[in-house]
């Protein structure tokens, strides 16, 4: 290799290295989210009746946790929220639960205006922590 050619293959793993130390790798969630809406209040009630997640365990292991950050808009106000569903969540398992949150406002619609994983507490004890919650 001539001179020329080395200092092209050491300014490359320069390059390389400081992209890497400046944009490092972050993990993809363990958990796809199909489905999450605001469930319609029940008969005589204008308020919501918690809210409905629909999710898959992408991980390798079992879920004990999740944690969830789901935004939700009613007439008045711009609402975001995190909840936990506590079980037994087998890897490749689709889990469709209702969940205790936004019971307590005023429904305006199914819609919700964000909706993410934000920890995973694995069966084991290992926990992972979304990259932007923290």
């Amino acid at each position: 290799m001539n001179v020329f050619g080395r200092l092209s293959a050491a300014a490359l793993v320069t390059i390389a290295a400081a992209t890497a130390s400046i944009a490092p790798a972050q993990a993809a969630a363990p958990v796809l989210i199909k489905s999450c809406t605001v469930n319609k209040p029940k008969p005589m009630s204008h308020m919501a009746s918690g809210t409905n997640i629909v999710y898959v365990n992408l991980g390798k292991k079992t879920a004990a946790s999740v944690t969830f950050l789901v935004g939700y808009r009613n007439a008045s106000q711009h609402y975001l929220r995190r909840v936990q569903d506590v079980g037994s969540f087998a890897p490749g398992a689709t889990i469709n639960h209702n969940l205790s949150l936004y019971n307590d406002v005023t429904y305006s619609g199914a819609q919700t205006t964000q909706c993410a994983a934000v920890e995973v507490k694995w069966a084991g004890g290992t926990l992972w922590i979304a990259p932007s919650s923290h």
